[in-house]
């Protein structure tokens, strides 16, 4: 697909802030936005985030995010990639790399709107978690508010969508920027 860019890289980590000093050392960036969501038993999913942003010009992004995950013993499930993000141009870019997916017998595992982005999660042949997203927003200050606000950061996950319904409302003259915010 053209316009596809690496937009992210999500490690897992037991040792949270060396890792983050790390990158913001490495990427002579600080810690753009950090959270603690709420607690879940599933050990994939992280107990504090960090994201180190250095890349922005809509609609592409690129940081390191760091996810500190449960110690669940040694192996790639305690420390290591957690997933890695690849950015479309644009929503109807991403439902048209849904349908072309879709059309070769891949379905995503997961679909959500994060806030400040769209995501349909897949799982490669290998079992990598491989996340194919849309910016939201035009603009890093709109971006960055919306990643400020508490209702964000309390739920960095957002709320699921089901990208066959998105498909539909394509197909049927919807605009999905306005779409992608519908429960």
């Amino acid at each position: 697909m053209s316009g596809i860019r690496l937009s992210e890289v999500v490690l897992r980590t037991t040792e949270y802030d060396r890792l983050c000093d790390f990158y913001s050392l490495l990427l002579n960036q600080p810690r753009t936005v950090e959270m603690t969501p709420p607690p879940s038993d599933d050990p994939d999913e992280p107990s504090r985030i960090c994201f180190l942003d250095f890349y922005f010009d809509p609609p592409y992004t690129q940081r390191i995010a760091v996810f500190e995950c449960a110690d669940v013993g040694s192996g790639p499930s305690s420390r290591g990639l957690h997933h890695f993000q690849l950015r479309t141009p644009s929503v109807e870019a991403l439902v048209d790399l849904y349908r072309t997916l879709k059309d070769g017998g891949q379905l995503p595992v997961e679909a959500s709107n994060h806030g400040p982005g769209t995501s349909f999660y897949y799982r490669d042949p290998d079992g990598n978690k491989v996340e194919l997203s849309a910016l939201n927003f035009s603009s890093r200050d709109e971006m960055r508010a919306f990643m400020a606000t508490d209702a964000f950061k309390s739920n960095p996950n957002g709320f699921p969508l089901d990208p066959e319904q998105l498909a539909k409302g394509a197909g049927a003259g919807r605009n999905l920027s306005e779409l992608i915010w519908e429960r």
